[in-house]
C-alpha cells in the first residue's frame, strides 16, 4: 500500500482575561490538506500538555510532541502559548 505523509499539528493557548482557561486544539491532515481537529479547555497547562500527549499517542506512531512556546508572555513573564507539530507517515 502507498504511504501517504500527514501532519499531527497542536497548540495550548491561555485565555488572558482574569480566570481564563487553557484552549487546547489538535488538528491531523494529510498532504491534499484534508483532516479533522479537536478542541478542549482545561483549567491548567499541564492538564493540556497531557491531553496533547494522549492524542499524539492515540493518532501517530510516535510517542511524544515537542511543544514550544512562541514568546508570547503574559504580565507574570510566563508564556501563553504552546505549539507543536509532528510529521508522520501512514497508510492511505
Amino acid at each position: 500500500m502507498a504511504k501517504i505523509e500527514k501532519t499531527f499539528s497542536a497548540s495550548l493557548t491561555k485565555n488572558t482575561d482574569k480566570g481564563g482557561a487553557w484552549l487546547g486544539v489538535v488538528s491531523i491532515k494529510d498532504q491534499n490538506g484534508e483532516g479533522a481537529a479537536s478542541y478542549r479547555a482545561f483549567s491548567n497547562a499541564s492538564a493540556g500538555k497531557r491531553w496533547i500527549k494522549e492524542m499524539v499517542i492515540a493518532l501517530t506512531p510516535r510517542k511524544s510532541i515537542k511543544m514550544i512556546s512562541n514568546g508570547e508572555l503574559d504580565e507574570k513573564e510566563k508564556p501563553t502559548t504552546f505549539v507543536g507539530e509532528v510529521i508522520f507517515k501512514a497508510e492511505k
